[in-house]
């Protein structure tokens, strides 16, 4: 895996962690229940897209898969 690959990926992440912050502020925000639920729907599926990169990180970068290992995750 290139530096570019893993900067790529590392930005993918964040940008996960910022749609996840989003709808969730949208969530707060809104007193609809129907748009609470789909936009719930939504934010969980951008958690499942942050795991799976996340774990593809850990498989990807070894400095950082010893990283989740010392901290036993």
């Amino acid at each position: 895996m290139n530096n570019q690959d893993l900067k790529n990926l590392r930005e993918d992440l964040i940008g996960e962690l910022e749609a996840i912050n989003n709808y969730q502020e949208h969530i707060d925000a809104t007193q609809n229940e129907k748009l609470k639920k789909v936009l719930g729907h939504i934010r969980d599926d951008e958690k499942e897209h942050f795991a799976e990169l996340t774990k593809l990180l850990q498989e990807l970068d070894e400095a950082q898969k010893g990283k989740f290992e010392k901290e036993e995750l």
